[in-house]
């Protein structure tokens, strides 16, 4: 059978190329075409358009791509016409993939999501549209599936994905072995994110508050050893100019749960790395910073839906929790010093670092069993093998949404 793929991110190609190896599992001749970067390519996908290398987030932002995802859209409307694909295989990237949904459904061809856009968070707008071109949803969380369904989508709770890929991780012992690593050291993880403009944004801020924690008292600070993981999207040249000044860092280029898993502190930009820190038990400072007009808008939003005093998170595992159980720092919060304040209490404060693993706990009862991939595998497989000719697929999707 064939299958289009369609992930915008970092976050996406991985989790894509993990999806596409368990369908092969069960489709050995299967082809696989579409949208994504280099370790869906490596997964055996042909790859149309890389858009890893673009990828953004914000409403200013995102509107510099505007015209290059417009224009995509079409060359890709007119490739599923003239080489239609068993199935479309939606995998976050939720602005771009939903018009992509609906193009799809006029074409009947049927579509799975995986990681649906954050509806439940940020409007229901979204919801209302994919319940009219959505074929499957493979829900990674329970109450997120819940709130889809209430909008006559087809869901199915598969768990997160992120479950199986922390499984196995080398244990913190062994990791601080072989870098090295002394009882008597603390290991902190800077992550400043995977596109281009977090990094330039967000690690010169890192970077100043490490200074600062280190210098505070300086045998303490001898003892601190910091490391940056090299996300593949991010050129190492980039990062060395940034570094330039600060060779107390060491960026290394590998596997990230090792060092998650056997470090003391992270500070990650907002995004799926700060899951990832949660379900491997490390205590984070989140931070991000986008526009001052993005932030005004989505503000703005939030005081015409009527929810003046909501906080505004970023962070999945408070996302998921509905409240702050992991520090924020965004926009003008998100300073030096204040980073330096936070990194240093969850360093040096058992109690807060004790709290957080425990509201961590919680978190993970929230996400599901182990063999997820397998899971949503067979859920695009039994769409694409169902795949009904144009007229009975609109009757089908017609009768499914009305359930």
């Amino acid at each position: 059978m064939r299958y289009f793929v369609s992930a915008g991110d970092h976050s996406g190609d991985m989790h894509g190329a993990t999806l596409v190896r368990e369908i092969r599992k069960l489709d050995p001749g299967a082809e696989f075409y579409g949208m994504g970067g280099p370790l869906l390519a490596g997964a055996g996908v042909k790859i149309s358009f890389d858009p890893t290398r673009y990828s953004t987030i914000g409403f200013l932002e995102a509107a510099g791509q505007y015209f290059r995802f417009r224009r995509l859209l079409r060359v890709f409307t007119r490739l599923l016409t003239e080489n239609r694909p068993d199935v479309l295989l939606w995998i976050d990237f939720g602005g771009f993939n939903l018009a992509l949904a609906e193009q799809a459904r006029k074409l009947s061809i049927p579509v799975v999501c995986l990681f649906a856009p954050s509806a439940w968070a940020y409007g229901k707008k979204r919801a209302v549209r994919m319940r009219n071109c959505v074929s499957h949803l493979a829900a990674v969380m329970g109450f997120e599936a819940d709130f889809f369904r209430s909008f006559g989508l087809k869901v199915t709770y598969t768990g997160h994905p992120l479950l199986d890929r922390v499984e196995g991780v080398l244990p913190r012992e062994q990791w601080r072995k072989t870098r090295g690593i002394g009882d008597e050291e603390t290991v902190v993880v800077l992550m400043p994110g995977s596109r281009r403009q977090e990094v330039e944004a967000l690690l010169p801020v890192m970077l100043a508050a490490a200074k600062k924690l280190a210098g505070e008292d300086p045998e303490a600070g001898k003892k601190i050893r910091f490391f940056l993981p090299l996300a593949p999207t991010i050129e190492k040249w980039r990062l060395n100019a940034l570094l330039a000044n600060f060779p107390e860092v060491t960026v290394v280029n590998e596997d990230i749960y090792p060092l998650l898993a056997g470090a003391d502190l992270g500070v990650i930009t907002s995004g799926t790395a700060t899951l990832e820190a949660a379900l491997l038990g490390l205590p984070a400072v989140v931070v991000y910073r986008l526009s001052p007009i993005t932030v005004f808008i989505f503000r703005r939003w939030l005081r015409n839906k009527e929810e003046k005093n909501r906080e505004l998170l970023v962070a999945l595992p408070n996302l998921i929790a509905g409240r702050k159980v992991i520090p924020e720092l965004i926009q003008e919060d998100l300073t030096p010093e204040n980073l330096k304040n936070e990194m240093a209490k969850l360093l040096w404060d058992e109690k807060a670092r004790a709290e957080i693993k425990a509201e961590y706990t919680k978190l993970q009862g929230q996400l599901g069993p182990p063999g997820v991939m397998a899971r949503v595998a067979r859920i695009v497989m039994a769409e694409a093998q169902a795949r009904p000719s144009p007229k009975a697929g609109q009757d089908t999707q017609e009768n499914e949404h009305a359930q």
